[in-house]
């Protein structure tokens, strides 16, 4: 798709030069040739690094000095209100915008008759959906995923952003890959990725009850998530990792393998960013648990 086969006036975008894209998206995307919006000057480094992954930008005019000769470039008073408009005019026009896998129900998997199965889901053979559960389109569940009573995979997730006084919700587009051997036990919710990508559960990794995994999270392999645990959007999370109960790990971090996050423990982006593989973090806001067990000691 080239910018200039788009309406951009009706986005709030005027076109400077040219560019063709495969997708649009944000900078911890793994894609090529994507268009995205810039608002800040620090991402400007972001689309001098990597000339295959960005090749086109929506920025402020101040900006456009900064951009290199090989990207189409387009300005707006508000890069991100046009980028998220375009996005959502793409959902609502063009299907083949959206993450849609035929719909295959394997005649091996158990589902139960008052699960809800949409189109465009595919569940493969020993698979087993209990009551009330919710499989949304955009979802695949690989051989022998359990999905327990109430759960929703593939629900939209929680995107939105300010237009003056207006809340303006952005479709999410992607999927939920669920691969083999997950375990999602009662009453939890799996979103879709916002682009056309998956939120993704690797093998065997068991997911507890009354745990919300939010869009474009990828969780490696047998990883254990008691319940209650939120894990907010574009987080990665590694092999093996333990998170306990009523844990919140906050977007766009990265939990290395093998890391361990204690119950009930806050991990944002300050405390550390990035949680080491083999590290154990604890507290609000998370720290690395022995330092956690020496300043406890030290207060007594």
């Amino acid at each position: 798709m080239r910018l200039s086969d788009l309406q951009l006036d009706i986005f709030g975008v005027r076109l400077i030069r040219d560019g063709e894209f495969n997708s649009l998206g944000s900078f911890s995307r793994e894609k090529q040739n994507m268009l995205v919006f810039i608002e800040e000057e620090k991402y400007i480094p972001f689309i001098l690094e990597d000339k295959s992954k960005y090749s086109s930008v929506i920025c402020r005019s101040e900006f456009l000095s900064m951009i290199p000769p090989h990207m189409g470039v387009c300005i707006s008073d508000d890069p991100k209100l046009s980028f998220y408009k375009l996005h959502n005019y793409l959902a609502e026009s063009c299907p083949s915008y959206h993450i849609l896998p035929e719909t295959d129900i394997s005649q091996e998997a158990t589902i139960h008759n008052t699960a809800f199965i949409d189109s465009h889901v595919k569940i493969s053979k020993g698979c087993i959906v209990h009551p009330n559960a919710t499989i949304l389109r955009g979802t695949i569940l690989e051989e022998n995923v359990v999905i327990g009573p109430g759960s929703v995979i593939g629900g939209g997730g929680f995107r939105f952003i300010r237009n003056n006084t207006d809340i303006v919700p952005i479709v999410h587009v992607g999927g939920v890959l669920l691969k083999k051997g997950v375990e999602v036990h009662s009453n939890s919710c799996i979103d879709k990725a916002v682009y056309s990508d998956f939120t993704t559960i690797g093998e065997d990794t068991k997911i507890s009850n009354l745990v919300h995994i939010a869009h474009n999270v990828v969780i490696g392999k047998r990883c254990c998530i008691p319940a209650c645990t939120m894990i907010a959007g574009s987080t990665i999370i590694g092999d093996d990792v333990w998170i306990g109960p009523n844990a919140t790990v906050s977007n766009g971090l990265v939990i290395g393998n093998s890391a361990r996050i204690s119950l009930g423990a806050v991990v944002t982006k300050n405390v550390p960013k990035n949680v080491p593989s083999g590290m154990t973090v604890s507290g609000n806001f998370a720290i690395e648990h022995s330092k956690l067990l020496r300043f406890i000691k030290s207060i007594r």
